[in-house]
């Protein structure tokens, strides 16, 4: 009786402690390109539903087009877009990619993407592992 209460008790003090991180992927669209123009951006809701942290790593598209994630900050009236190592998801909370902040940046689109047409990412996550994701192509105006 007393290992069997003993084995009760570490199952559930090691239930309070795992809350692995449950990543889901919503809202995710692309603006529409026009001719000529070889880049666009995606947007998202990236939601940890667990308790513990996770980390976006990196994005990758089809090739040749490359993406990356890239975070838009203004200073002094100017805005200006770079490149991140990373974006972290906290356990319990929500990441919004949206237009003026953190983005995912697509580059060497081959041809015009259209409303309606649809792009394929890869999203690496530290511990969740990747999220393959279709993004819906959203007219630009």
């Amino acid at each position: 009786m007393e290992r069997l209460l003993l084995a009760s008790l570490m199952l559930l003090a090691s239930c309070g402690k795992s809350g692995a991180p449950d990543i889901q992927v919503s809202g995710a669209w692309a603006r529409e390109t026009v001719a000529g123009q070889s880049a666009t951006a995606s947007y998202m809701t990236i939601a940890n539903r667990g308790s513990r942290e996770d980390r976006l790593l990196g994005v990758e598209a089809d090739a040749p087009a490359t993406a990356g994630v890239h975070e838009t900050s203004s200073t002094d009236g100017v805005a200006r877009m770079r490149a991140v190592s990373g974006l972290v998801i906290p356990g319990g909370r929500a990441l919004q990619l949206e237009p003026g902040g953190a983005h995912v940046m697509v580059t060497g689109l081959t041809s015009p993407l259209r409303a309606g047409d649809s792009l394929k990412l890869r999203l690496r996550f530290e511990t969740s592992g990747e999220r393959v994701i279709d993004v819906p192509v959203k007219s630009a105006i």
